[in-house]
This record gives C-alpha cells, sequence and structure tokens, in this order.
C-alpha cells in the first residue's frame, strides 16, 4: 500500500514556493521526483518500478543513507562549533565554567574490557539523565543508550563503600545505590577540583521492572551477551551481581539492625519495615540509614557516611535533642583529629552535624541502636590497631609488662643469699622479719590480684571496649576545672597543717 503513495505529491504542498513552481515546470518529472522522495527518506520501491532499479535499490538505498547521516552528523558539529565561539567571543568578561564529567569518547583503551553493562537506568549523580553503566575493568562508564556517547566516567580506584537501599517516598518498591569515593564529601560547587576527584554516583531502579530489562555480560573478547528480563521480574539479583563486579564493601540497612516506627508514604523495598529515619539537613530534605557500621546520610546529594569507628565517643557521637514535642533532632559528631594524637591540653570537640524534623516516636529506636553500638564509637579497627601498635604510646598494661621483666634482674640469688647470711643476726632476724612481711604482702597482693580477676570477669565496664583508659595510647584527660579543685584542696591542706603545727608550739612553750 505504502508503496504505491507518491512521496512527491505528499510534500509538494510544503516546498518553499520558489522550488515549488520549479519542479512543476518539469513535465514529466513528477514519478521521477517521488521515486528519488522515495529512496531519500528510506521507503520500499514503488511496484511500477523496472526490475532493474528494484534490484538496486536497497544496497544503494543503504549507501546513500550512510552518505547523508555523515553530512548531517558533520553539519550539526560544524554549527554546534561555531555557536561555541560565538558565546565565547559574547561572553568573554565572563570566567569559563568547567563540567566537571565532559562527555568525550575514549579513544584508547585505558578503561580495560567491560564486564556488566545495566541498561536504560535512571541517574543522579555524576549527571542527571537515563544511561547504560558500564563497569570496565578500571572504570565505570556512563553512555547513552541512542547514541552511545560518553556521558561520564568514574574510576574504579576512587570509589570506597557501596549501599543498597529500599527508596523512601516511591508510588512502587524501589531500590536505590549509592556509591561513596570518601566519606566526608566536598562542600564546595560540583565543578572543583576537589568534587572532581572524589565522585558520588547514585542511581535507581524499580525493584520490579514494569517493561522488560536488558542486563549485558561480556566475554574474555569484549563480546556481548544480552539478558532480557521480563516485566516483572525482581531488580534485586541483578544489583547485586553488578555490584559484586566493583570489589568494595556492600552496606545494606537492615530492619535487624534498626526499624523506623514511621511506615512513611508509598510502597517501600524493604520487607517488613524501614531500616531507616526521615530527616531535614539544613532545608533538604532525606533520610538517615542505620547499619551495623555506621550511618549514611542520603538519598539526598552529597551523601555522607559517618562510620562508627569516626563517632567521637560513647555519650557525644550521637544525641538527641528536644525529643520532648513531635519532633527532635539528631546530632551526630565525627572526630576531627583523624589518626594523629591529641595533645595533653588539646580536647577533640568534633564536628557536629544535625539533622531536624526528626520525628519524636523514632527516639527509642535510635537510642537502642546506640546502645548496641557504642562499644565501637571512636574505636579502631583491629587491623589498624595492629598496625600501629609499634608507635603507640605505652599503655598501662605495657608498664606492667616492663615492670615485671625489670623486677627480674634485681632478683637475688640463693648462693649470694647464703654468703651474706652470716654477717649481722640482728639483720638476719630484721631480713627475715621483712622477708615474711613482703611475703605475706606478696601473698595478699596475689589475693588480691585473684579477686580483682574475679571482678574483671564479672564486670564487663572494664573490659578493653568498654573503658577508654584500656586502649591503646589512651590518656587520662582533666579538664580546667578539676585541675583548679585539685590544687585548691592540696593548699587548703597544707595551710591547715601548717596552723596546727604552730598552735602546738605554743602549747609546748606554754607548758615549758
Amino acid at each position: 500500500m505504502y508503496s504505491e503513495i507518491n512521496y512527491y505529491e505528499a510534500i509538494n504542498s510544503s516546498l518553499p514556493t520558489d522550488l515549488g513552481e520549479k519542479l512543476k515546470a518539469l513535465n514529466g518529472a513528477e514519478f521521477v521526483l517521488s521515486d528519488l522522495v522515495r529512496f531519500v527518506v528510506g521507503g520500499e520501491c514503488s511496484s511500477s518500478s523496472s526490475s532493474e532499479l528494484k534490484a538496486q535499490w536497497n544496497s544503494k538505498q543503504a549507501a546513500a543513507k550512510a552518505i547523508l547521516d555523515k553530512l548531517t552528523q558533520s553539519s550539526s558539529d560544524n554549527k554546534r562549533a561555531r555557536d561555541d565561539r560565538d558565546a565565547a567571543d559574547s561572553q568573554s568578561s565572563k570566567r569559563p565554567r568547567l563540567s566537571p564529567f565532559t562527555a568525550i569518547p575514549s579513544r584508547t583503551n585505558d578503561d580495560g574490557n567491560p564486564i556488566f553493562t545495566l541498561h536504560s537506568v535512571s541517574v543522579t549523580s555524576p549527571i542527571r539523565k537515563k544511561v547504560d553503566i558500564t563497569i570496565h575493568n578500571s572504570t565505570i562508564k556512563f553512555t547513552s543508550p541512542s547514541t552511545q556517547a560518553v556521558e561520564a566516567t568514574v574510576p574504579l580506584s576512587s570509589l570506597r563503600r557501596a549501599f543498597l537501599l529500599p527508596t523512601r517516598g516511591k508510588s512502587k518498591a524501589h531500590w536505590t545505590v549509592v556509591l561513596l569515593s570518601t566519606d566526608i564529601p566536598d562542600r564546595g560547587k560540583a565543578t572543583s577540583t576537589s568534587a572532581q576527584e572524589n565522585p558520588q554516583v547514585i542511581f535507581g531502579i524499580d525493584a520490579t521492572t514494569a517493561a522488560p530489562f536488558t542486563i549485558s555480560t561480556y566475554d574474555t573478547d569484549s563480546k556481548a551477551s544480552a539478558n532480557v528480563l521480563p516485566k516483572g521480574t525482581a531488580i534485586l539479583p541483578s544489583i547485586r551481581d553488578f555490584l559484586t563486579h566493583l570489589g568494595i564493601p556492600l552496606h545494606e540497612p537492615t530492619i535487624e539492625v534498626f526499624k523506623s516506627v514511621c511506615a512513611g508514604v508509598g510502597n517501600n523495598a524493604s520487607n517488613g519495615g524501614i531500616p531507616g529515619i526521615e530527616a531535614h539537613r539544613a532545608a533538604k530534605a532525606g533520610s538517615l540509614w542505620f547499619t551495623r557500621e555506621g550511618i549514611l546520610w542520603g538519598e539526598s546529594k552529597p551523601c555522607e557516611f559517618w562510620a562508627v569507628e569516626d563517632l567521637i565517643g560513647k555519650s557525644e557521637g550521637v544525641r538527641i535533642v528536644g525529643a520532648s514535642g513531635r519532633t527532635c533532632s539528631v546530632i551526630l559528631t565525627r572526630k576531627t583529629g583523624g589518626d594523629e594524637p591529641v595533645g595533653e591540653d588539646e580536647e577533640d570537640m568534633g564536628e557536629e552535624m544535625e539533622f531536624g524534623m526528626v520525628d519524636a516516636r523514632e527516639k527509642e529506636g535510635i537510642n537502642q541502636w546506640v546502645r548496641q553500638h557504642r562499644h565501637l564509637f571512636g574505636k579502631k579497627k583491629e587491623a589498624e590497631v595492629l598496625k600501629e601498635t609499634g608507635v603507640a604510646p605505652v599503655t598501662i598494661h605495657q608498664l606492667d609488662d616492663d615492670s615485671d621483666e625489670s623486677d627480674e634482674d634485681f632478683e637475688i640469688d640463693s648462693d649470694e643469699d647464703d654468703s651474706g647470711s652470716g654477717s649481722d643476726s640482728s639483720s638476719d632476724e630484721g631480713g627475715n622479719g621483712d622477708a615474711e612481711t613482703v611475703n605475706s604482702d606478696v601473698a595478699g597482693s596475689g589475693e588480691e590480684d585473684d579477686d580483682g580477676e574475679e571482678d574483671d570477669e564479672e564486670e564487663t565496664e572494664l573490659r578493653e571496649e568498654n573503658h577508654p583508659l584500656l586502649r591503646a595510647g589512651a590518656m587520662p584527660r582533666m579538664s580546667r576545672a578539676a585541675i583548679e579543685m585539685a590544687v585548691g584542696l592540696v593548699e587548703q591542706d597544707m595551710m591547715g597543717d601548717g596552723v596546727e603545727s604552730e598552735g602546738d608550739e605554743l602549747e609546748d612553750e606554754l607548758d615549758e
């Protein structure tokens, strides 16, 4: 049917007037022009055409289409370059804005071979588009599904943590994936150099596919193998498969660790509850997600993570303020000293971050999470502690061990004891008495040690993870007020002793 349509007559009314008049003047060219238009736009060959024309139609049409595509692309590139030059000339006095991720296709194989691709995924960072996400040997590439142009590239070596979150506030169950290169985001603009060095990757996928969803894997020769998930398929296994190729720790909030008392709006991908709370950071709404490893602020950009070892202390790391009303605020305090030790006269006050508009009913759940994890607040992981034992300050345990070893050097041998035993009988008696006293003291101290060990076993508060002074490098701290109070007490005692001694001297003089 479409092969009998006269393409020339269909577009004749839309032609420019001058061009239309010239074409009308060509007698007998109407059908030739119709075939030409049909050929250029990719139509089928007319049934009335010759057999020779029909035989060459498809091959010649494909070649002509390729040439026209190149001409069209070249024309658009030249126009874009000219527009860019005009804009640069008109705004030469302004400071140029640099994009953190320039869409320049890579001509080298620095990215390595492709490994895994999620097709047509909505991304909010580092760009805000629907793209194909491909994991290569050394990078993650974001490419346009239609043109395959590279929109952004993130090095795999820069990524440190991955989070799989059940998105809040969606009408349908939805998953959000957050990839962080650093726990603390850059406070500057996204175009700054530090923001480019520490990118964040955020994208989301419906928990159940609303349409066929394509996933591609690749063999050693980079040959793609597409796997199409039918409509209504759970996407979670595919997301986990994607994240396993990143080679970084995966954190998943679960209701076993924390469960919100508020159901929230819409459906949630997490079965049985939501492992996070709604909050506001300044005027920006978002969620605080509680995991065994720490607390994440997301999905709003920029995301930030507070690891349990970075929280400043048991009582100050996580605080709740103003829980008497319908809402309260949660304050997270991060250590600012890092790995450097704090001086005797210094005190790490930490860096506070307040999250407001939290439902006051979440207070008990937050307190329960704090009780279960506060023994880890401010404590480095075992691997880091073992690595730094060689340079750590001397602790109480080390002093005890050193004193025990040094005491062995001063022990008297039995021969030396016998040779010096006949020097003085009185000294022998005194020595024996002293020895008996020492032995009794040692026995008593042994009993006290045994009792102390039993007390240590009974009291869990004196374990290293619970008592700050038993940690590696720990030093006791006193506030200025406590020091002044102690000095005042000492001065008072000294002055009191002086008054009493003067009174005793006066009484002696009167007696004489």
